[in-house]
């Protein structure tokens, strides 16, 4: 009886350990494709600051002129 005991908790070991590393691949792909999010989210606020800066220096520049013909 007691060889079956310890085989019985070899094996729950095991699943133990399994069940553990399969949450750890799990959690790191997780991670992975969080990095990857977060890439990506900064890509897309960098070109909508850049289109925002471009807008704004078109604006700047045709508000001046406007009050340049208005002030002549």
């Amino acid at each position: 009886m007691q060889p079956s005991r310890q085989e019985y908790e070899q094996r729950k070991e095991l699943e133990r350990q399994e069940k553990q590393d399969h949450l750890r691949v799990a959690a790191k792909m997780m991670e992975f494709m969080g990095v990857v999010l977060g890439v990506v989210c900064i890509f897309v606020l960098l070109a909508l600051l850049f289109s925002l800066l471009s807008w704004l220096r078109q604006d700047v520049a045709s508000t001046f002129s406007i009050l340049k013909t208005r002030f002549q």
